[in-house]
């Protein structure tokens, strides 16, 4: 009972912090939505922004294990690279709460809050952390040449940041493909005929349901 009720109101917090922000959602109106007390609330966090950052934490961890689920059955370094940058742009329009906190809306936000730390740094350096592999297989696989750019890591990550700042521009999907197409040709080394590792993403994909978005 005691986890259910700790349940219904992230349930609760996570709907209508999407909706309102953080700013404008108080305690009362979370547990009159869960249909429980405050004092239920303070039993199970200490404040409005312990609450938060939980919340922020459950999509941290289910952000993760999606990246790392949608990588790890590609094969291309090309694909595997515009997974990730798929997954963030999809991610974003999901989650409105981990959206406006990237985007610095101080709705989503509280006094302290640092965008470095916590579940949505913890996210953001993962992310990081997975383009950076990604480079440096394909360059070890002759595949990207990295070396054609001070920071080719930088690069694929401010482009990532453009389209998470263009969400909300009616244009946004020709935008990322674009996007797409220009991380995909600028990292390459040279054009070629399609790798091994691309055609057995190219069946993957025509069989998976969950990754017909992924052109190859």
């Amino acid at each position: 009972m005691k986890a259910n009720r700790r349940s219904l109101l992230i349930r609760s917090g996570m709907e209508l912090f999407s909706r309102y922000g953080y700013r404008d959602v108080s305690v009362e109106d979370i547990v009159r939505k869960a249909g429980l007390s405050v004092g239920t609330f303070y039993k199970y966090f200490r404040s409005k922004e312990t609450f938060y950052e939980q919340i922020l934490s459950l999509i941290e961890r289910e952000g993760i294990r999606k990246a790392q689920q949608v990588v790890e059955r590609l094969h291309s370094p090309v694909n595997k690279l515009k997974a990730v940058y798929q997954f963030i742009v999809l991610g974003m329009k999901r989650y409105p709460i981990l959206r406006g906190v990237l985007r610095g809306d101080e709705r989503y936000l509280y006094p302290g809050f640092d965008l470095n730390e916590g579940a949505v740094g913890a996210l953001r350096r993962h992310i990081e952390e997975l383009v950076a592999e990604i480079i440096r297989d394909g360059s070890r696989r002759g595949v990207f040449r990295p070396g054609l750019y001070e920071d080719a890591h930088g690069l694929v990550m401010a482009l990532l940041d453009t389209v998470i700042n263009h969400l909300d521009d009616p244009e946004v999907e020709q935008l990322s493909r674009d996007m797409l197409r220009l991380i995909q040709r600028g990292l390459r080394r040279v054009l070629r005929l399609r790798r091994r590792a691309e055609r057995l993403d190219r069946r993957l994909i025509q069989d998976d349901d969950d990754l017909d978005w992924l052109e190859t």
